[in-house]
């Protein structure tokens, strides 16, 4: 478990099936990931049940937003298809509930991340990648030390149209630096 002063990071949980499905089924939640059929509890009970077949290449977390002496789940994080070879990864991170928006949390979040990727997986690079109408994403990015690496063009469909997916990438002496 990750803690920094806004966020929590804890390992996810069967009870954490109702926010996941509140969450992947909101329109305006999902129109910056890459989900875009609904979510169905039969197929979330799925992906729960296989986390522990996948903790060597996948590890998500639910972010908790700390709240005096309380916390409450606001989205999840994770660092997935952790390559121990090359030692690398991709991160992702959605903030389900739009009132934590813009407020820092998912930020917070994704340094703890980070840090938990190269501290305690000793990876060497982090990938990731944000659709390019997603201004908050980007600059989330941007701001924790992921360096924009490129994009590939007209790459997604959503919302009847093609967008550009950005990419962007970090490394471990670059994160030290910071």
């Amino acid at each position: 478990m990750l803690k920094g002063k806004m966020v929590f990071l804890r390992p996810v949980k069967r009870s954490d099936l109702q926010n996941f499905l509140k969450w992947f089924n909101d329109p305006e939640v999902i129109q910056y990931v890459g989900l875009y059929l609904p979510m169905t509890e039969m197929a979330e009970e799925k992906w729960i049940e296989g986390l522990a077949e996948r903790a060597r290449s996948d590890t998500p977390f639910v972010i908790e937003a700390i709240e005096g002496e309380t916390t409450r789940p606001i989205g999840n994080i994770g660092l997935h298809q952790i390559n121990n070879k090359d030692r690398s990864a991709t991160f992702g991170i959605a903030i389900g509930e739009k009132d934590y928006w813009s407020r820092g949390y998912g930020t917070e979040a994704a340094r703890l991340i980070i840090n938990y990727g190269f501290e305690q997986l000793n990876l060497h690079r982090i990938s990731s990648s944000a659709l390019s109408f997603n201004e908050r994403s980007i600059r989330m990015h941007l701001r924790v030390g992921f360096k924009e690496e490129g994009h590939q063009r007209e790459a997604i469909f959503k919302n009847g149209r093609y967008y550009d997916h950005a990419g962007f990438g970090i490394l471990k002496d670059e994160w030290k630096g910071l």
